[in-house]
């Protein structure tokens, strides 16, 4: 658990990775907030969420502005995944009562966006673990 909050220090390749992956994070908190605001405010429970995962996303990207690496992988994990079955989930059967028609350009940016933002904080907890193994040998 100590590991979660305590400061990391990180080779360039797992900072590179997880800034990227904050990149990706920021971008689709961003187009949450943007299509909050054009309308899905207004939809019960699901106009919420998208409030939500806005200020998640930033606030899991202030993580990693503060030198909490492992509290941002774990907290772009748990924004990101969600978010992709939710997304899934409201383009076929629907989600809370909500049901989306397509894939527009608004939800592409996001599954991709998302989708690089977990295999990014992936690749930098590995790259970061890696690192810690060397440095214990």
């Amino acid at each position: 658990m100590r590991r979660l909050i305590e400061p990391a220090r990180l080779d360039p390749l797992a900072l590179g990775l997880l800034a990227l992956a904050a990149l990706c994070v920021l971008v689709a908190g961003l187009q949450h907030a943007r299509l909050f605001h054009r309308g899905y405010g207004e939809v019960e429970i699901v106009g919420l969420l998208f409030l939500m995962n806005a200020i998640g996303s930033t606030a899991v990207v202030l993580t990693l502005i503060f030198d909490r690496a492992w509290l941002f992988v774990l907290g772009a994990l748990s924004i990101c995944a969600p978010s992709l079955v939710s997304i899934a989930i409201s383009h076929s059967s629907g989600f809370f009562g909500f049901r989306e028609g397509g894939y527009d350009a608004d939800a592409l940016i996001i599954v991709v966006a998302e989708g690089a933002a977990v295999v990014l904080a992936l690749l930098g907890a590995a790259a970061a673990l890696a690192q810690a193994r060397a440095a214990h040998r």
